[in-house]
This record gives C-alpha cells, structure tokens and sequence, in this order.
C-alpha cells in the first residue's frame, strides 16, 4: 500500500497521461483508469499537520514518568509503531452482512464499515423457466407428487392396520347362564297341586327374582323315589307331556333355562330293562351288573360273588331265583346297578338324554355318578384301617373297586358330548354328587368334563353355630378347589331350612350369593327374602360379580365374616355375615380396597339397624346384628 498523499498524485499524473494520448485532449472513456479505491476526506489526507498542532497544545508525553516510578526511557515500546507511516492495512470480510475496513493512522486504526450486498446464487428465473415445461421434468413432478401421496396414504393405511390388527389383551370369555344365575329346583311337591301346572304359576315369581335356571327333579315315571321305571317318560302325578312342553315354553318365554336332574346309576327292578334282563332276553341280558355266587365249603351254603358292601350296610349283592344269579345294587335292593362297562348301556343312556334334549332342555344334573362302573374282575375291597368300624358297614371297607372309577370319567365324557352337540355347546353338565379334587383332577385332565363341580358340601351340614372362621376355612377351600363351583345347600338330606331357622337360612342364602359359584337351592330359599335376593341375583350380572378377585377376611375377634368382589374401574362390593348372637360395630377401614365411606346395597331381613335413613355408612362404624347378612357397595380406594 501507499501513503494518502502519494495516491492523489499518482491519480492526477495518469489523468494527465490518459489526456496526453487522445489527440484533441479528450479522455477516451476506455482508456481511463477508474479508481479502485475510496477517496479520502481532506482532513485525513492533512493528519501530520493536525498532529503538530496537537503536540504544541499537550504536554510531552516522553518527558512524563511511569507511575510506577521507572525511568521514562523505558517505555516498553509504548511509542513504537507497528507498521510504518506509508503502510495501510485494509482487512474485509467476504461472508459477513457488513465490510469492515481497519486503516492503520500513525498506529492508531480507523473503522470503516460498507454494507455488503447480498447476493443470490444459482439459476436465474430465465434459465429456470426454460425446464418448467420441459416435458421430462413435467413427468418428474408429477412422478413425485402423486408418489408422496401414495406414500402418506400407505403409511396411513399401514398405521391404522397396526392398531386395529395388533393383538390385543383378549377380553375374558363370557359367563354362561349357568353361572349368571342361582339354580333353583323346582319339585312338585313345591306346588299346591302337586303337578307342572302348578310349578309353571312360579316361572314368574322366579322371572322377577331374576332367575334363570330352572331344575326339575321328581318328575320321570318311578315306582318309588329314587327308583325309576321309565326315564323317557313322565310320573302320570306330574302330568302328560303337553304339560311338560307348555311348561318349557313359559321357561323360554321368560328367558329362563330347564334342566333336567336324572339318576343313571340304578333303575327301579320294575324297570322293563330289568325284568327283561332277568330273563335274559338280549340285548338286555348283560344291561345290569349279575355274577355267580361262591359256595361256602362248610355250609354249602351260597354265598355273595365278593365282600361289597351297600351305602346302606349290608351286602351289596341280591340273589335272583329266576336267573339263579346274584345282582349289585349298591343301595337299595329293589334298586340294581346298570352296567356302564357293556356299550350298549351307555348308548342307551345317550339317548335317554336326546329325548329331553329335543324337547328342550337345557342341560342335566346327574345324580350318584360316581358308582357308574366297578371293576370288572369283582375283586374284594380292602378294609379301612383309617375309620374302625363294624364289619359290614359302609364305613368299614375303602371301596377301591365301586366307587370313582377311572372308567366314569370315559362315560361322562361321552355323554357331556351329547349334550354339547345338541345345545352348541350352550347346555349344562353337571353332577349333583361331591366331587374331591384328585377326581375332579382326573375328570378335567384334558378339558373340561363337569360343570359347577361340587365338593365336600359343608352347607348341607351347617347348623347355626357356625363361626365366621369355620366359614371362612370352608369357603376359601371351596373356591380353591374350582374356578366356579356349585353350592347345593340342601343336599339330599335335611334341607336347609329344616336344620336352621329360617331367618338364619335367609340370612346364609344371602351370605353366598356374590360368590364366585352358583348356589343351588329350593323355591323356599329365595321366596321369603325376595326383595335382597332380587338385589343380589340382579347384581350376578355385574362385572366385579363376573370377573372380579375375591379376597375373604374374619373380623371382631373371629365373629364377622366378610368377603370382597373387585374389579378395576368398577365398583366394589362387601359382604359381611355376623356370626355372633349380639349386635356389632365392623371396623372395615382395614379391608383392603375399602373407603371411608359405604353405601349399603342389600341385607337379610333378620338385619334389624335402621340403615334405610343413613343409605352411607362411615367404614370404621358398620353396626351388624346377630346371625345378619349386610352387603354394601364402594367406590375402590387406590392403594
């Protein structure tokens, strides 16, 4: 670079020269040597002169010591210059917004900032349009254009695939009627004209209740109770077959279900079969169980084919003149076994349950299955060591051989097929006797073979000094025990009502209705706590009832049994049985799940506390009487 005063020179000696070149002392416009620089105010071109006047004016900056005290010599370079006079260093910026210029000035710099004009690159719009209409780049967007369309639109259809054909938590399958509904048996004994047509008046008492299952027992043709003669036809005390179909229809008509209860184990010795049988006519002549007898070799008497023993003591076996044979009857003797291990009598059977399936019922209850078959080879029961007992009783044999024999299982299952195949696999297949686990165990190895499987029915045996404890052991192995028992409370023996007074039986009916099982009971058991039982029955067909856990407690020092149903999002339920003989005050802030407060539901009609008025009860004061049932509803507190 050089200094400011030699650069005006220099550009008046090449005008001058630019001048001289053109003949009439013109410049010519191509030959003149425009500037590349910009022209420098006059003051800063005259900056020594200004320089000299500021010097008079100050005083003399070399002659001042440092004031640290050192020796004014020794200035560090403090008046040094860094570049000389006639250098000027001019620094610009390419990418910046602006143009920063430093112009070094007897070692000072001065500033100066030009705006830097932006410029664009790439095409200009002339040479853009001329490939707007050229036919390639024309397919090529339009190309692109509908392949972004066809794009978003896959993603979108694959994305509404993903969430409607994941697999999702299966919703769990849905209750059968069976299990919505109480079981309530109707017999016609129950009627004022001991026949159907009088059962048929209480079809919409039950309907009301909301009763859905219906089970007749007593009305095949019989000689006696428990001894059938015909099982295809009807008890003429019961009716005629019209009676019958009328009475079905009123049951479908009120959406409720017939079932049918059957004892296969043994006919009536009126039977056509058995007396056929005894003359050995076929193919009847093996339909019962006949063996030859063993002859005592000191009194040469004729002795029973092995040491079976009857559920009424005594041999198991009769001896028939006729036939000159001994049969098995493993009750009564006017009451002789089928023989389940010959074919033909479990086809037999199987059509005995298509007839009553075409006239549509729903389903069966079987009675004393578990006596179906014995082992063929007659041999001796071993005797208990378990249970000392008087020879020749019941008690005193193990009954290995005549009684759950594997082979039952292999019955059942055919008939359980029939029954699946005619109602789709809609009807009921139950047994009426108990079941233990290991064979239940055997029954469903597979899949399921017995429905509302019964076990050791401790409420065919309650009396009214039960504790909340003993009910709450004997629940809670019940429901261990199935995933969805029955609960018959009146067995074969005494009915509930006869052991218990009736408001105590009110009062257990109630206790057991939100358990995860089907109570089975008689018409009396819902009749005189119809309004509770109609609560109760109604709420079966709630989701808590349905699908919820069940968690059971003993409360008060073992007095008070509760049990809870909850299910998430969905309101709880607690029920509360007082074993007690005195009025007490619950304190359920220590169940789980339950609030500060409770709304009372539903209670047996022994419940004297006036709860009507409160309708909310606070959670750690519940009063409860003595041998009540209460059952109250919450809204489920998060843990």
């Amino acid at each position: 670079m050089e200094s400011k005063s030699g650069s005006k020179l220099d550009s008046d000696s090449a005008a001058e020269a630019a001048t001289a070149n053109t003949g009439n002392g013109s410049v010519a416009p191509t030959d003149l040597v425009q500037p590349t620089y910009k022209q420098l105010p006059d003051e800063d071109v005259n900056w020594q002169a200004r320089n000299n006047a500021e010097e008079k004016e100050q005083p003399n900056k070399a002659a001042m010591g440092k004031q640290n005290g050192t020796d004014p010599e020794h200035d560090d370079g403090a008046q040094e210059r860094m570049l000389k006079d006639d250098v000027k260093l001019s620094v610009v910026p390419s990418k910046d917004a602006s143009e920063v210029k430093f112009i070094p000035e007897n070692g000072d710099a001065k500033i100066d900032i030009e705006t830097v004009k932006q410029s664009l690159s790439g095409m200009g719009k002339a040479e853009l349009m001329k490939y707007a209409n050229d036919p390639f780049w024309i397919r090529l967007r339009w190309f692109l254009f509908v392949a972004f369309w066809v794009l978003w639109a896959a993603m979108l259809a694959g994305a509404i695939a993903i969430i409607v054909m994941a697999p999702k938590c299966s919703p769990p399958p849905p209750k059968k009627w069976w299990e919505e509904s109480p079981i309530v048996r109707l017999d016609p004994s129950d009627s004022a004209t001991k026949d159907l047509s009088g059962l048929e008046s209480y079809l919409d008492i039950l309907k009301e209740q909301h009763v859905k299952a219906i089970s007749l027992s007593s009305i095949i043709k019989e000689t006696a109770p428990g001894h059938t003669e015909d099982y295809k036809d009807l008890s003429q005390k019961v009716g005629l077959f019209s009676d019958f179909t009328k009475f079905v229809e009123k049951a479908k008509a009120n959406d409720q279900n017939v079932i049918l209860e059957l004892d296969p184990n043994h006919s009536s010795d009126q039977h056509p079969w058995f007396l056929k049988s005894i003359k050995k006519e076929e193919p009847y002549t093996s339909y019962y169980v006949w063996a030859d007898g063993k002859v005592d070799p000191e009194s040469r008497t004729l002795l029973p084919p092995n040491n079976w023993v009857s559920l009424n003591g005594g041999s198991a076996w009769k001896f028939n003149e006729e036939r000159q044979q001994f049969y098995l009857h493993q009750f009564n003797e006017s009451q002789p076994d089928l023989n389940y291990t010959n074919p033909a009598v479990v086809n037999e059977f199987s059509d005995i349950l298509k007839h009553w399936l075409k006239l549509s019922v729903k389903g069966f209850r079987l009675a004393n299955t578990r006596y179906l078959v014995e082992d063929p080879s007659l041999a001796n029961d071993s005797h208990s060591s378990s249970y000392p007992a008087e020879s020749g009783t019941y008690q005193s044999l193990l009954h290995i051989h005549t009684r759950d024999h594997p082979q039952n299982a292999v019955v059942l299952r055919k008939w359980r097929d029939v029954v699946s195949n005619y109602t789709n696999g809609d009807g009921l297949f139950a047994l009426s006797d108990d079941i233990g686990p290991d064979v239940l165990q055997m029954y469903n190895q597979q899949k399921t073979l017995v429905d509302l499987p019964q076990s050791i029915n401790f409420l065919a045996n309650i009396d009214p000094t039960v504790t909340a404890s003993a009910l709450n052991q004997s629940i809670s192995t019940v429901l261990a025990f199935a995933s969805w028992p029955g609960i018959d409370f009146n067995g074969k023996e005494t009915s509930l009502r006869k052991r218990i007074h009736a408001e105590i039986a009110d009062s257990l009916t109630l206790m057991t209705m939100l358990l995860p099982a089907t109570p089975i009971l008689k018409l009396n058991d819902t009749i005189s706590a119809k309004d509770a039982f109609a609560i109760l029955a109604e709420t079966r067909k709630s989701k808590p009832f349905l699908y919820g856990d069940t968690k059971t407690y003993v409360l008060n020092n073992g007095t008070v049994f509760v049990y809870t149903r909850i299910k998430s999002g969905t309101p709880g339920y607690l029920v509360a049985y007082n074993s007690a003989s005195q009025n007490t005050t619950m304190d359920l802030t220590s169940v789980k799940y339950v609030p500060e407060e409770v709304s009372v539901h539903a209670r047996s009609p022994n419940y004297v506390e006036n709860l009507d008025v409160l309708k909310k009860v606070i959670s750690n004061n519940v009063p409860i009487s003595p041998k009540s049932t209460l059952v109250v509803t919450f809204a489920p507190k998060k843990e």
